[in-house]
């Protein structure tokens, strides 16, 4: 998890590329564009900056709706999205799914899948047989 430290460092470098560094909206844009920057090198780091960012522009009194103009939303809420437990209780979800994944191919648990969990991840059903005849395979070719 990224620590607060991180997010506002980054919400720093959000704020050097902004247009208008005084307006919260200007920064908020200049957040969501340098979240596309990172967004294949960052995960957590993206959700970070984005909470930090509408939440220093709704306290600088900026509206959910013009917060929502910057997002590029027409009709979905941004409030739903940011408001802090609504925010909290959806990425605690998404990193509990991703968790509880298999750490191969990514299959989520279910009632008929079946996980071997280890100290570093977990591996699915499926990918321990594909294991099994790949290692079964080897040692017929004398490896």
């Amino acid at each position: 998890m990224v620590s607060a430290m991180e997010a506002s460092e980054l919400l720093e470098r959000a704020r050097s590329r902004a247009s208008d560094p005084e307006n919260p909206l200007e920064i908020l844009s200049a957040a969501i564009a340098l979240c596309r920057d990172l967004s294949g090198e960052a995960g957590g780091e993206v959700d970070a900056l984005l909470d930090l960012a509408v939440c220093r522009a709704r306290e600088a009194g900026a509206s959910w709706t013009a917060i929502g103009e910057r997002f590029g939303y027409v009709r979905r809420s941004p409030r739903r999205r940011f408001t802090p437990a609504f925010a909290h209780r959806h990425l605690v979800n998404r990193r509990m799914k991703r968790d509880a994944a298999c750490s191969f191919c990514r299959r989520p648990p279910g009632p008929r899948v079946h996980m071997v969990h280890g100290e570093g991840g977990r591996i699915c059903d499926r990918c321990v047989a594909l294991a099994g005849d790949i290692v079964a395979g080897l040692a017929r070719r004398g490896r």
